[in-house]
């Protein structure tokens, strides 16, 4: 059987592996040459010469340095803020060759400012990079995250359900005594109103933990907790919020309407995308990983 060594691990992994089984490498990262624009972090193919949004002549990796936009200290490629001022990192040319002229329309003069300024203001906000969430070299792009184990999200779900209904339950407690309270010979309907208000109210708890269950802790659900699963924004890398969480979840509610088939949609998409991502997870940018993966 062919095998190839993982460079991050040096675990043995079959050809055609697309991650390591021991560490989650990236493969494809390892054939891949790709130039990165100094301004604005898009990638482009090798033999690239100028950036496409703003103009800023690319060179190869070999060829570049990386420096803090504010300060010009530079750094090698683990850092991505200078810690003396904050300055974000960017990558620029070691040489410039004098035959590379940016096409017609860019300043470069201008592009660089531009560039400086908005690498400030989104250090400023603590925010990653102009299309760090898109590049492959991002240690943050959702390519680093291998797909969750469906076995562990299906316990997840069940569990998360059994945790629901223990919740309902004074709820439907509340409400089965109103209707007895209806039925009695003796009954007072407006005895029956009251027990009818407190099942709409502790409703709402079971409710609510449906919908923001994933923002709860480190971005995981008790249920999700307990086999070892979180959500993550892939954007920013950081676990799942109270409102990407409601947005991933109400997706899932509102296909739940369509006949038929509408409660299989989230599930097929679970079982057949690369990635394990559902359109929930689609519309909230967000990714099911299990907790050992994790690079914060």
């Amino acid at each position: 059987m062919n095998t190839k060594t993982c460079p991050k691990c040096n675990n043995i992994n079959t050809v055609g592996a697309k991650f390591c089984k021991n560490c989650g490498y990236n493969f494809a990262l390892e054939t891949e040459k790709k130039i990165t624009c100094p301004t604005c972090s898009k990638v482009f193919p090798e033999g690239s010469k100028f950036c496409d949004i703003d103009g800023t002549p690319l060179s190869a990796p070999s060829k570049t340095i990386r420096k803090c936009v504010v300060c010009a200290t530079e750094y090698s490629s683990d850092v991505k803020f200078c810690p003396k001022d904050g300055g974000s990192i960017t990558t620029i040319s070691s040489t410039t060759s004098s035959s590379q002229t940016p096409p017609h329309g860019y300043s470069q003069q201008q592009n660089q400012s531009q560039g400086r300024n908005q690498y400030q203001q989104r250090s400023q906000q603590n925010l990653p990079p102009p299309n760090y969430g898109n590049s492959r070299n991002n240690p943050y792009n959702n390519d680093q995250y291998m797909k969750a184990s469906a076995g562990n999200r299906f316990g997840a779900y069940l569990l998360d359900l059994l945790i629901t209904i223990g919740l309902a339950i004074p709820s439907i407690i509340f409400l089965v005594a109103g209707f007895s309270e209806m039925d009695s010979y003796r009954g007072s309907e407006a005895a029956a109103g009251v027990y009818f208000i407190l099942a709409a109210l502790l409703y709402l708890i079971p409710l609510v933990y449906g919908f923001i269950k994933d923002g709860i802790g480190d971005g995981q659900s008790w249920g999700k907790k307990a086999v070892g699963l979180m959500v993550i924004h892939l954007p920013t890398n950081k676990p799942c919020d109270y409102g990407q969480s409601f947005t991933r979840n109400i997706v899932m509610t509102l296909l739940g309407f369509i006949p038929y088939v509408g409660w299989l949609i989230e599930p097929i998409m679970v079982l057949a995308a690369e990635d394990g991502r559902r359109l929930g997870d689609k519309a909230a940018n967000t990714q099911v990983i299990e907790v050992r993966d994790y690079k914060n």
